[in-house]
């Protein structure tokens, strides 16, 4: 009996690093960071003016049109925490508020299917500069190296 304890609990370990290993970054058509996993697919992208941009897509990662999502970010900065509102806006949703100044910081990013639906929550750490190797901003770097974050996120 203990044996196929141990080898059920081996085979979940195995299971989960495999699927750790598989997830790599989706790059963002727009150039930002796709924050989920499965379609439909979430876009943040910051903009020049340091507003946000957040897109959806389909499984194919052709653009799809908010249908009653809701987004809220919180970004984490070192000068306090600061609350981004989105509102529809070219078929995406826009912040109204850039982020704050600096870079280094956490933004939680709250999404919901609908009003009344319960939320996800994924983290991403912003930073601005590029990546040498991939050439987008770090926050959104699709390299090996951030794969361990593609769809970190808790419900």
């Amino acid at each position: 009996m203990k044996n196929i304890r141990n080898l059920i609990l081996t085979s979940f370990a195995l299971l989960a690093t495999a699927v750790a290993f598989a997830a790599k970054p989706i790059p963002g058509p727009k150039g930002g960071k796709i924050v989920t996993t499965e379609a439909p697919h979430v876009e943040f992208f910051v903009e020049k003016d340091r507003t946000v941009t957040v897109s959806f897509y389909d499984k194919d990662l052709k653009p799809v049109a908010p249908s009653g999502q809701v987004v809220s970010a919180v970004a984490e900065a070192k000068t306090g925490k600061v609350n981004l509102a989105f509102a529809a806006r070219d078929g995406a949703l826009v912040s109204s508020s850039p982020l704050p100044e600096g870079e280094g910081y956490r933004i939680v990013v709250q999404v919901r299917e609908s009003a009344q639906a319960r939320p996800k929550n994924y983290r991403l750490e912003y930073h601005d500069e590029v990546c040498g190797e991939c050439k987008r901003a770090e926050y959104a770097c699709i390299c090996e190296e951030h794969g361990e974050e593609a769809g970190e996120h808790k419900h």
